[in-house]
């Protein structure tokens, strides 16, 4: 008999216990185990299946009228994003042909800056946030009640898991409207596929995974275009939704607010230990996760507690972003290295020297702005400068905000603070 390796998180034990009940009646072979840390900490039981009987268990759940709020597959050691519906997936490594993994493969901040450069600007009294301040979206003016936010982000995988990677690049796509303040509406597929390197059914589980994120996020797909190309690329086109009294931005920040980070840093080094088959099942599993967790409860709950500016962290690392906030606002950031929240794993992997090329890409571009302790542990500085994919926001809130909503989300953390000083520097200590 095949072994249980599927995990189903329901958030509540009452109803993992009513699933159990009604699976066992219906004679599938199902346990109820402690809940994984690498895969949820939101409840303390979760409900081990069998892929042989997803399609049985699925039915079962829709006659329950209740479906799991995440799925999980178990990857060798590990656990990756999957759903009651995906193939089995196909024997592949992403990875290893790719040169640079998700949003590392960003254009660095300094090369974009030269690029951009004297192009002329398209202007229009609607258009609220253009490229000027280097915001996570565009927003423009449809009513006065409703703005429209248009975001892109497609990038090469950094999991070998279709499914997987497919997940993620579509939650990294979406996270740029909770950072405006919006609401996703609809997204749009972009692929670039090397037909000759994989199988069709690899892109149809990336396809597939991309769609469990933006079903998750209440958007539509809305269609998409495909390329034939050289490299693996995936991502989406996403439209959300915003008053235009209520977007975020990343300007705003005022001296003595702190700076709230909502989800762990170390994607960028895991991911690159994990290539090099030097990271840990679990170190590498809790990394998926995060990546693949949506920021909408991070949006919601900053709703709860007004932030002055936002912005969310990815491939220019937390120092970059952070910079991008001082420089929008004014002022200067401090970040305190020994607050930083980590994946565990992540510590490690950077002490090894396993630190990816963005890294280099992210130091370099903010040499000028960068003010480091001469005590700074230069490991945590190459995690704070580590290319983050599909990484939490970055808000900067009233002090007396700041600690309700540490409380209120899990892995957040207060990281530094935003101070009077030289408009766009970072210190770090």
């Amino acid at each position: 008999m095949t072994p249980r390796d599927l995990i189903l998180i329901f958030g509540t034990v009452q109803r993992v216990m009513r699933v159990e009940q009604a699976a066992r009646r219906r004679g599938l072979d199902i346990d109820v185990i402690p809940a994984p840390r690498a895969v949820s900490s939101q409840c303390g039981v979760v409900v081990e299946a069998r892929s042989s009987e997803a399609e049985d268990l699925k039915t079962l759940l829709d006659e329950l009228t209740l479906q799991p709020l995440s799925v999980y597959r178990r990857d060798g050691g590990g656990w990756v994003p999957s759903s009651l519906d995906a193939a089995t997936p196909p024997e592949v490594r992403l990875t290893r042909h790719t040169a640079y993994g998700g949003c590392g493969a960003k254009l660095s901040k300094g090369a974009l800056a030269t690029i951009l450069c004297g192009l002329p600007r398209l202007e229009s009294e609607d258009l609220i946030v253009g490229i000027e301040t280097a915001d996570d979206a565009g927003v423009v003016r449809i009513t006065p009640e409703v703005a429209i936010i248009h975001t892109t982000d497609f990038f090469p995988p950094m999991v070998d898991d279709p499914f997987a990677f497919g997940r993620i690049a579509a939650v990294n796509a979406l996270s740029d409207v909770y950072a405006m303040g919006g609401t996703p509406l609809a997204g749009m597929n972009l692929v670039s596929f090397p037909t000759g390197r994989f199988e069709k059914t690899t892109l149809k589980e990336i396809l597939r995974g991309g769609l469990s994120a933006l079903d998750e996020s209440g958007a539509v797909l809305a269609g998409g275009h495909t390329v034939e190309g050289q490299e693996l690329l995936y991502g989406m086109a996403v439209t959300g939704t915003v008053h235009p009294d209520r977007i975020w931005q990343n300007g705003g920040a005022r001296p003595g607010d702190l700076l709230v980070l909502t989800k762990p840093l170390g994607t960028g080094v895991i991911t690159t230990a994990a290539k090099a088959e030097m990271a840990s099942a679990e170190s590498l599993s809790t990394a998926i996760r995060w990546m693949s967790t949506l920021n909408r409860e991070a949006a919601r709950v900053l709703v709860e507690h007004p932030p002055h500016a936002v912005t969310d962290v990815t491939g220019f690392g937390l120092v970059g972003h952070a910079a991008e906030m001082a420089e929008s606002s004014g002022l200067s950031v401090e970040i305190d290295l020994h607050a930083l929240p980590l994946i565990p794993g992540a510590l490690e992997a950077a002490g090894m020297g396993l630190v990816p090329a963005g890294t280099g890409k992210n130091r370099e571009s903010v040499s000028a702005i960068l003010e480091i302790a001469e005590d700074a542990d230069p490991v945590l500085v190459d995690l704070a400068l580590d290319p983050q994919t599909s990484g939490g926001l970055l808000a900067a809130v009233p002090p007396e905000l700041a600690e309700r909503l540490v409380r209120r989300l899990e892995g957040a953390a207060v990281v530094g603070r935003a101070v009077s000083g030289v408009a766009g520097t970072v210190q770090l200590a």
